[in-house]
């Protein structure tokens, strides 16, 4: 009985024979890729097994991409896209990545970029999400952050990227629910090197030696907006954690007069930003409360750095929403007092936390550090406090007016919670840390006194 992956993979054999003054044809190409392509699923995961085994999957790469003329050069970049677009619909993940490896070696001076990307995008579009996974786990090992530099006359253009990690990337960002759970996890410590090449920097150097930085983070963008996707609140929050370390280099990067010129900085910290809010904002209590309380975060320099970067942008009132929510909740109407006093057992003691009012006080803290660390101006600083709580108090008088809760004593609680805001918003002596402070926790509006406990204060 015939066996149609050892028919192709003969056939292939045939194709790729070379020898003086024959080399391997476009029609000899076009042959050994239809030969994987015209099989079904199963039986194409078996030759790519093969293929791979015997080293040919490389020879294949390298022929596809060929620029030869005269009938020898490889495939047009739309017959390339056919056959990656064939191999996503069809491959395992962990096939997808031995091509993509192959590809990969085409060319050790990053011409591979184009194939390997040209692929994840395929993949991204045409491979289960369970496939999408499998890819990413087997592409793990290809995530290095190398870069690379393209030279050419009188100059050169350094890549602050990564094939395969930009592979990764688009591939993550197209995944949603628990499959970009699952990627994220899958791509694990090389999420930081799959950021910073989904901002797609770039450095050209010209003649005398001045250079010109660039970035996109479209890339970016999308990883976060899978992120926001997830139900895990502490995956997103370490997700956080790494776009707000991307974020720190691109704004710490600074033209130099006569050395470097940085262009389409701002555009590229507004996408970064847009992705890192959209990841708080999909469960901002969830996230803050991780933020709060894990390790690596809980000194809340990460979140200072998001906040002052919104800040930057004129983003207070985003701002003032998140701060709304720590206090009633995500729904915006939950009862602030109530919310304060809720108590959990700190995993493996008997200890108990109140994490809604430590991650308000995480919130308040870092966010007056973030103006702290734009100027030194205690107006300014106060003028920044005043354009976040504006927004805090609009939020709170909207849900104390249209969306009130059955039973007075949370009715009591908004209201108290409002006159603190509105009271620390009109206070023309307070700094804005004691303007953030004061509007955080409710006060009695008939006897002046804090409206919580000993308890809460000690968390917060």
């Amino acid at each position: 009985m015939a066996d149609p992956v050892t028919d192709a993979a003969n056939s292939i054999s045939k194709s790729l024979e070379t020898g003086f003054l024959n080399p391997v044809s476009n029609d000899d190409i076009k042959n050994a890729v239809g030969q994987i392509t015209n099989l079904p699923a199963a039986e194409a995961n078996q030759l790519i097994d093969r293929l791979e085994a015997n080293g040919q999957l490389d020879k294949i790469a390298d022929e596809v991409n060929d620029g030869s003329w005269f009938g020898n050069g490889g495939l047009s970049a739309d017959e390339r896209r056919a056959f990656f677009s064939d191999m996503a619909g069809k491959l395992s993940g962990e096939n997808l990545a031995a091509l993509s490896e192959s590809f990969s070696r085409t060319d050790g001076g990053g011409g591979e970029f184009g194939a390997v990307t040209d692929l994840s995008k395929e993949i991204a579009t045409h491979a289960s999400p369970q496939t999408r996974v499998d890819y990413i786990a087997a592409m793990k090992p290809q995530v290095d952050g190398e870069r690379y530099t393209d030279t050419y006359f009188g100059g050169a253009v350094s890549h602050d990227t990564d094939a395969q990690a930009a592979a990764v990337g688009n591939v993550l960002g197209s995944l949603r629910g628990a499959h970009a759970e699952a990627g994220f996890n899958a791509i694990g410590d090389r999420l930081p090197h799959v950021l910073t090449t989904a901002t797609d920097g770039e450095l050209r150097t010209g003649m005398g030696g001045h250079a010109t930085a660039t970035w996109d983070a479209q890339d970016y963008r999308d990883i976060m907006d899978a992120a926001a996707s997830m139900g895990d609140a502490d995956l997103k929050a370490r997700v956080f954690d790494a776009g707000v370390d991307t974020l720190r280099s691109v704004r710490d990067t600074n033209s130099v007069i006569g050395g470097l010129t940085v262009m389409g900085k701002d555009d590229a910290l507004r996408t970064m930003t847009d992705g890192l809010t959209a990841l708080v904002n999909s469960d901002t209590t969830g996230v803050m409360k991780e933020l709060t309380y894990n390790r690596e975060t809980s000194d809340g320099s990460d979140f200072a750095a998001y906040a002052k970067e919104m800040l930057n942008q004129d983003r207070g009132a985003e701002l003032g929403q998140q701060m709304a929510r720590l206090q009633l909740g995500n729904d915006e109407n939950g009862d602030p007092i109530q919310r304060l006093n809720e108590t959990i057992q700190v995993p493996g003691t008997d200890q108990e936390r109140r994490p809604n009012a430590g991650a308000l006080g995480y919130f308040v803290g870092a966010t007056y550090a973030a103006t702290a660390s734009i100027t030194k101006d205690v107006a300014d600083q106060r003028a920044m406090a005043t354009s976040v709580l504006d927004s805090t108090l609009a939020i709170v008088d909207k849900a104390a007016r249209k969306h009130p809760v059955a039973g007075a004593v949370a009715s009591v609680a908004k209201e108290w919670t409002h006159y603190a805001i509105n009271q620390a918003i009109g206070d023309p002596t307070a700094d804005a840390a004691t303007k953030l402070e004061n509007a955080a926790l409710p006060v009695n509006k008939q006897t002046g006194e804090l409206g919580v406990g000993d308890d809460v204060l000690s968390a917060f």
